[in-house]
């Protein structure tokens, strides 16, 4: 019984002799396995220290820098374009401000002209008016004034026949009843 005692403690012995081996050599497993890990990232940190890049990140921000400096120089032209242009745009604006004026002007005058084209059209209608009626008085005139010249040279071929016939009259009769009719 004994031997039976002994071979349980022995055998419990055992076996906690090997979970405790197992559970040391799982536990220095675990610990190197950290320690390195945590080695290993403090040896990166301080190599990376002095050199935080590596080459590919130095051409990339080579490149972002060449590029940036491409921008800004494109930047500076664009921005002296754009002041040329606004330049221009003046010019443009302040010549379209004087074409607009003239032609304001252009348009008074044309306003002014055809109201004085307008009056000098109605002066005209009641000029040939006057001139119409005019016209009509000295033809109404020129007809009276031919029918009393006519009336006028009939009453003095009619005078001119009395006178002539008188005359001839006179021809014919004796010298001495025309000494004596007294006048």
């Amino acid at each position: 019984m004994q031997f039976e005692v002994l071979s349980t403690i022995f055998a419990l012995n055992t076996s906690v002799m090997l979970a405790l081996g197992t559970g040391l050599i799982v536990l220095i497993t675990v610990a190197g396995v950290g320690l390195g890990f945590a080695g290993g990232w403090f040896c990166f940190k301080y190599a990376r220290r002095k050199n935080i890049f590596n080459d590919t990140d130095r051409e990339y921000f080579q490149n972002l820098l060449f590029r940036a400096e491409t921008a800004e120089e494109k930047l500076t032209k664009t921005e002296l374009n754009l002041a040329k242009t606004g330049d221009r745009a003046d010019i443009l604006e302040s010549s379209h401000r004087v074409i607009q004026d003239e032609l304001a002007e252009e348009r008074q005058n044309s306003q002014m002209l055809t109201a004085e084209l307008t009056r000098e059209r109605a002066t005209r209608k009641t000029i040939e008016e006057t001139i119409e009626s005019h016209q009509k008085a000295l033809e109404f005139e020129r007809q009276r004034v031919d029918g009393q010249l006519a009336r006028l040279a009939k009453r003095m071929d009619e005078n001119h026949q009395e006178l002539s016939t008188a005359l001839r009259e006179r021809t014919q009769t004796p010298a001495g009843e025309f000494a004596t009719n007294p006048y």
